[in-house]
């Protein structure tokens, strides 16, 4: 079903007006059969990740994969602000914004209007308008199995759905064809995970790639799973996700999200208190298919950012120093590739007190990626 409103935004040094809006979106992607039964109780679930979590898992054997194809239509929630260009002339393109786990698309403009939690409105300031979405699973998006359909393939095909609907100005009809025909790539975590696959299949469809709390090691992914303990999210926050299947997981609270996202005494603590509050869940789909979203962005002839906090615990289990250049070098075609490690920052980079830095340096960026 379609649907919008429009959200007009006053702001004091730039107004800008925002269109919330849902579509449908086709895509087909291959998934993977996971190679044991869904969870009936989280005994289950902490289970399997203690056998994931082994010293041998490494070792352990394993049946094949089975993959099966998807062909399917889900409904994608989206938000499309742009600059009043009554104040501010210089439209510089689109960039769309692709969210990590535990998020949904508010995470793109956590602090609302005038807060310096907002990246859109550091996007906006810039010139540029921006394109955030709910994956799959999240915010107003579709709810779907989280075993076989909420994976990373699936979510990686629609974001190049998406981009492909904003380039060829058929996505909304508030929304118009991007200025000068530019559309960027910004994501978080998981998000850049997709971005750089959607640069690995289809380079073409982006002029520009931020990849924030992002690199290709995921050197703290078991401490990430550990910590979570793999909660189940219908058991965790029943009043909200009560009706979500046993693979839809989550962290216990707030202790634990401060482990895996922020870096004290870099945060306000009401702003850890809203995160937790406002979390969503994550898919075992997803984290058994991380790996299967493509990486070889050899064709890529864009320019790509790498930015991560100095202690993101997630990729970098804590310390990024040389993790980002390393990562850079697997970019080979670009026409400029340039990496920063933002200071006193965990994971969850939009959530720390000098977010707005950080914003600065995507904003240049890509302004010089523009020009």
């Amino acid at each position: 079903m379609l649907f919008f409103s429009l959200l007009v935004l006053a702001s004091t040094a730039l107004a800008y007006q925002c269109t919330d809006f849902t579509v449908p979106v086709t895509v087909t992607a291959p998934t993977v059969i996971p190679p044991f039964p869904a969870f009936k109780t989280h005994y289950d679930a902490v289970g399997l990740l203690s056998a994931l979590t082994a010293r041998n898992a490494p070792n352990a054997p394993s049946p094949p994969p089975i993959i099966e194809n998807l062909s399917a239509t889900f409904d994608i929630s989206l938000r499309y602000c742009e600059p009043d260009h009554r104040r501010h002339a210089s439209a510089k393109g689109v960039q769309v914004l692709s969210h990590g786990l535990g998020f949904d698309k508010s995470y793109w403009d956590f602090g609302g209007q005038g807060s310096e939690y907002n990246y859109i409105s550091s996007a906006i300031a810039a010139g540029f308008a921006t394109l955030s979405y709910d994956r799959l699973g999240n915010g107003g998006s579709s709810i779907v199995d989280t075993y076989t359909v909420q994976q990373g393939p699936v979510q990686l095909a629609v974001l190049t759905s998406i981009t492909k609907r904003l380039r060829d100005g058929n996505l909304h009809s508030n929304v118009p064809r991007p200025a000068g025909g530019k559309v960027f790539h910004v994501g978080h975590s998981y998000g850049s995970l997709l971005t750089h696959g959607l640069l690995a299949t289809a380079p073409k469809l982006s002029d520009g790639a931020v990849l924030t709390g992002y690199n290709l090691q995921i050197l703290g992914i078991e401490q990430f799973e550990t910590s979570t303990t793999f909660h189940l999210a219908k058991e965790n926050q029943p009043a909200r996700f009560g009706g979500r299947s046993t693979g839809s997981l989550t962290w216990a609270d707030e202790l634990a999200n401060q482990y895996n996202f922020l870096a004290w005494p870099y945060f306000d603590p009401a702003v850890l208190a809203k995160a937790e509050a406002r979390k969503w869940p994550f898919s075992l789909g997803e984290l058994i298919t991380y790996a299967a979203v493509p990486n070889n962005a050899s064709a890529y002839a864009g320019s790509v950012l790498l930015i991560s906090g100095d202690v993101d615990r997630i990729y970098c289990a804590g310390d990024c120093t040389g993790t980002l250049e390393s990562a850079a070098k697997t970019f080979v075609g670009t026409k400029r590739v340039e990496t920063y490690l933002q200071p006193r920052t965990g994971h969850g980079l939009n959530l720390h007190f000098n977010a707005t830095a950080g914003y600065k340096v995507v904003q240049d960026f890509l302004g010089r990626v523009e020009g």
